[in-house]
């Protein structure tokens, strides 16, 4: 008479073990590809605003225009939180010679709860470019 091993819930055993160890994996990676767009755009919007600050600047060096363009062709994940702006430039006496500098500032919330267990729950995160002002 042979003895047989009973082995029927062996992989389900064993897929409860690795389930959260996947998970976790899955939402850190989808957590840093968020953080990852978001920096994305946020650079994006940045250079964009400066870029038409630099054009402008000639014509007028009104700091709201240049807000308000960013404002207006910013991505929709920042309109809705809302982008603290900066706009300085190096020589405020004239602004047709120097160079202009446009900071963004922005907190972004992760996408899953993973990473905000470990962060906190918002990551705040910057850009920030310097151009030379075309006259």
């Amino acid at each position: 008479m042979k003895k047989y091993k009973r082995e029927d819930g062996q992989a389900m055993v064993e897929f409860a073990l690795i389930l959260p160890i996947f998970l976790l994996i899955l939402c850190g990676i989808i957590d840093f590809g968020w953080l990852f767009y978001n920096q994305l755009s946020l650079n994006n919007d940045c250079r964009e605003g400066a870029r038409y600050a630099v054009v402008n600047t000639a014509d007028n060096a009104d700091t709201q225009a240049i807000i308000n363009h960013i404002e207006n062709t910013t991505t929709t994940v920042f309109a809705n939180d809302g982008v603290d702006i900066t706009v300085t430039y190096s020589s405020p006496a004239d602004p047709t010679s120097g160079d202009i500098t446009v900071s963004l500032k922005a907190d972004i919330s992760f996408f899953t709860p993973v990473l905000s267990t470990i962060l906190g729950k918002e990551k705040t995160i910057t850009s920030t470019v310097i151009m030379k002002v075309e006259s």
